[in-house]
């Protein structure tokens, strides 16, 4: 998906153009307001009953269905997918006692600025995708991978013991809501074995076995990312977002939505088009790994949150991407012909040099900020 630079002229009407983060910079692309037209105008949904049948056929025919949608919207709802409807409620139900019952102070504690790895809580405006704005209407807590954390089961994934230089936990937590740190490792036990089989599937999108991919999913990067959205006042400016337009950084995402709408997805000719919940399905999308792994066959495609129904809106995505040491390579299969081979990109590296940059007001960022960027380390998330 082309995009143009935010440093060529701008449009004089704001109204006809959206700014989104693809990388570590705002950039921005012209809206079509003719929502008729674009490559595509709806998200397809993907019954995914087929994911762990003894049938390969049928596993290879639900690949092909991914590989359609991904390579055209870069978007589908994922149905059937094997996770109790009570899981579902059971999140839902911790991330609104947590956002609505617990006073800011507790929250602070846990603000993403008192962790190195720039997770835990984000207070409401904290972030700011559209530089036209004051910061995105939501208030966010995001956890993510962790070898010392004892839920995540390091050594039982990997047969090995955590590195001896990772010493502190890479999440944070309110020292009195342990009830939340409970519930939120309750849906990642939940989602992340699905996240894995979907990985499977991808592979077999590309005609490939389908355990291709699990050396580079051994301890993976991955993130989950609690939303409360509360309604967009009527009185807000012309360009608030609940989130600002952005692409994903991850391999894949899956975003839980409750029943509030507030999703859209931007089509290949600047048209948004809306994701409105479906109940019990996933939103699936193609992240910028994933794109780069596939030359742009497949698309991380642009997205925003904007909370325009009066009601207030959750939903939590989990983010999945390789393992900070794996290297991403471009599929021999989605090579264009006579395309030389890019070569490799360290996951971990690419991971840090886009996540400093949109975080430049960050402890971290600051600390590093004198640093080559060719100096630059994964393991600058670890520290103290």
């Amino acid at each position: 998906m082309s995009t143009t630079s935010k440093t060529e002229t701008v449009p004089a009407n704001d109204e006809d153009v959206v700014y989104f983060h693809s990388g570590s910079t705002a950039t921005y692309r012209k809206i079509n307001k003719n929502t008729a037209t674009g490559n595509f105008t709806s998200i397809p949904t993907i019954d995914l009953s087929a994911l762990t049948s003894p049938d390969h056929s049928a596993r290879k025919a639900l690949a092909q269905e991914i590989y359609t949608a991904c390579t055209t919207s870069g978007f589908f709802y994922a149905s059937n997918h094997g996770i109790p409807e009570a899981e579902q409620t059971a999140i839902f139900d911790t991330m609104k006692r947590f956002f609505l019952e617990v006073d800011l102070q507790t929250k602070m504690e846990a603000h993403a600025h008192r962790n190195a790895a720039m997770r835990g809580y984000e207070p409401m405006l904290e972030t700011q995708l559209d530089p036209r704005t004051k910061g995105d209407v939501k208030e966010a807590y995001s956890i993510g991978d962790c070898v010392i954390e004892p839920e995540q089961d390091y050594v039982g994934q990997t047969g090995r013991s955590p590195p001896a230089h990772i010493t502190h936990p890479q999440n944070i937590w309110p020292s009195s809501t342990p009830w939340f740190r409970e519930g939120m490792y309750r849906y990642y036990a939940a989602v992340y074995p699905l996240a894995m089989k979907l990985v499977r599937l991808f592979a077999l999108a590309f005609g490939l076995q389908e355990d291709t991919f699990d050396k580079d999913f051994r301890f993976p990067i991955w993130g989950l990312r609690a939303l409360h959205y509360p309604p967009l006042p009527a009185d807000c400016e012309a360009n608030a977002n609940g989130l600002g337009a952005h692409a994903d950084f991850s391999w894949f995402t899956m975003v839980l939505q409750d029943t509030v709408a507030g999703l859209e997805v931007l089509n290949r000719d600047g048209v948004w088009i809306e994701a409105p919940p479906k109940a019990g399905t996933f939103v699936v999308n193609v992240g910028q790994y994933l794109e780069r792994q596939t030359n742009g066959k497949f698309v991380a495609t642009v997205h925003r949150v904007r909370n325009k129904t009066g009601e207030r809106r959750f939903s939590i995505p989990f983010f999945l991407s390789q393992d900070p040491d794996a290297n991403i390579e471009v599929l021999e299969s989605c090579l264009e012909p006579g395309q030389e081979k890019p070569p490799p990109i360290n996951v971990g590296d690419l991971y840090i040099r886009r996540l400093l940059p949109a975080r430049k007001k960050h402890p971290t960022s600051i600390k590093y900020r004198d640093v080559p960027e060719e100096n630059w380390s994964y393991d600058f998330l670890y520290a103290k």
